[in-house]
């Protein structure tokens, strides 16, 4: 009879055990529902708040790039500033080697010579021109004493009051700088 016993005693184990089971899987199921949702909570709130931090990374990478951007065009402006300066400098230093051509022009008697010299005074040009310098054409011009250094002044019937009458030495210009200005004799 134990046996028989043992068997009823199963089935109705059985018959309560799937209610039993139902109910704790119930219970069970709430509380994974429930720790579902508070790791959703957390996982939305880390969302926003890397949401925040990648609004702010972008926000500094933007400025980052506009202050690199203003940089490389301050840098740049610089670079031509100083570069235009040091040609300058150059430039003011070769000058004079453009009055010494063209005072030996004058006082040279063999034509072949003379040639030779003027195509040396013609490189010179060249070379001047190539760098932006150019000589500043006062004859005949009215004077400024922006481009013009007046030593003389004369009176003159022939030309207006003001007027640039003598060179007695070539101004030079760079651009909007003048490297060197005419020394001129300016009609009154």
């Amino acid at each position: 009879m134990d046996e028989n016993m043992n068997e009823e005693e199963i089935v109705e184990e059985e018959n309560e055990s799937p209610a039993e089971e139902c109910g704790a899987e119930a219970e069970d199921l709430s509380a994974r529902i429930e720790e579902l949702e508070e790791r959703l909570e957390a996982s939305a709130a880390e969302c926003e708040k890397n949401l925040a931090r990648a609004k702010d990374l972008n926000t500094m990478y933007v400025r980052l790039q506009a202050d690199f951007d203003n940089y490389k065009k301050r840098t740049s402006e610089q670079m031509k500033k100083e570069r235009s300066e040091g040609v300058a400098d150059v430039m003011e230093k070769i000058i004079p080697l453009a009055d010494v051509i063209d005072k030996a022009m004058s006082m040279i008697a063999d034509e072949n010579v003379k040639q030779g010299v003027a195509m040396v005074a013609r490189e010179l040009e060249n070379t001047m021109s190539a760098f932006g310098v150019s000589e500043i054409k006062a004859l005949g011009k009215p004077f400024d004493p922006s481009f013009h250094e007046a030593i003389l002044r004369v009176p003159s019937d022939k030309e207006e009051s003001g007027t640039v009458i003598e060179v007695f030495r070539k101004g030079y210009i760079m651009g909007d700088k003048v490297l060197r200005h005419s020394v001129v004799k300016v009609a009154e």
